[in-house]
């Protein structure tokens, strides 16, 4: 795990500012509480499975902290810029991607390997933390965004009943007319025949 292009673990952050009269030198802005021995405990947890509250925990700080930094981490990422919270985040996506994929990989050898038990590995996967998951996008209903179901008014749902109903009787007379004309032909050639 390399660290960001100029970054130096023991020196603080920021400069200090020049030398004014009658105030001390102070650096700018609070040190940063990540370390990158909390960064290694944190993704060596996360590659063995845990979830980040756990790591976060297991590390030392709090999961509020770890969130905080990703957070940083994503918004320099989307502004182009690279420090220690875009390699923190870049190593907890890449640890969490390789326990799912570890995961998969195990359950898959459980589909040829009858003899092992792979419940705790399917649990696993379909209970996997948030964070495991990729966003879904959300499809575009239909019917002005209210599911699957268009929305309708009553006068609108009698005046469509009543349309249906009518289509269905006329196409219900229509079968029945060609049966009643056979039959009546059928009629008249006995009546010829018996003569």
């Amino acid at each position: 795990m390399s660290h960001a292009r100029g970054f130096d673990p023991d020196k603080p952050l920021g400069t200090p500012p020049k030398r004014k009269r009658g105030r001390p030198a102070k650096f700018s802005g609070p040190a940063s509480t990540l370390t990158y021995a909390i960064q290694t405990e944190v993704v060596s947890r996360l590659r063995r499975g845990a979830t980040r509250r756990m790591a976060a925990a297991l590390a030392g700080t709090s999961a509020k902290h770890l969130e905080n930094w990703l957070r940083r981490g994503r918004d320099a990422i989307e502004s182009g810029k690279r420090s220690r919270y875009t390699e923190l985040v870049q190593d907890v996506e890449k640890a969490e991607a390789e326990y799912q994929m570890s995961l998969i990989e195990a359950s898959t050898d459980a589909i040829t390997d009858k003899t092992m038990n792979d419940k705790v590995i399917r649990w696993r996967l379909g209970v996997a933390d948030r964070e495991f998951r990729a966003e879904r996008e959300r499809t575009v209903g239909a019917g002005d965004a209210q599911g699957p179901f268009e929305m309708v008014t009553p006068e609108d749902a009698q005046r469509a009943l009543a349309e249906k109903l009518e289509r269905f009787l006329a196409e219900a007379a229509r079968t029945e007319a060609p049966d009643a004309d056979a039959a009546t032909e059928g009629q008249d050639e006995e009546e010829d025949d018996e003569e």
